[in-house]
């Protein structure tokens, strides 16, 4: 199963803005239930930066692109993010313990 993260960090200014795009994409996902998916949208503690996680099933492809809040997300990160726009990085699992499976 396919792991990927993005990690980025946004202005101070752009913080509201992005959590709110972020919970109308996890609306949008949780209406549309796409299967083979497992979807995490974390930030530091009252910080500037923002983790994603998507894990896919074997032989899924990333709905997320066809979801329009998920693509308004995108847009709001690279908006306020600090440097480019943050691109999914392929992670390789070592262990995990109910996290991920």
């Amino acid at each position: 199963m396919p792991v990927f993260m993005i990690k980025y960090q946004v202005t101070e200014e752009g913080v509201t803005e992005v959590v709110q795009a972020i919970e109308k994409a996890f609306a949008a996902v949780r209406a549309q239930r796409p299967d083979g998916v497992r979807y995490a949208y974390l930030r530091r503690a009252e910080g500037t930066e923002f983790v994603a996680l998507l894990e896919l099933a074997d032989g899924v492809e990333n709905p997320l692109p066809g979801i329009a809040e998920a693509r308004e997300l995108l847009a709001t990160v690279a908006r306020w993010a600090v440097e480019a726009a943050p691109a999914p990085q392929p992670l390789e699992v070592l262990g995990d313990y109910r996290m991920l499976s």
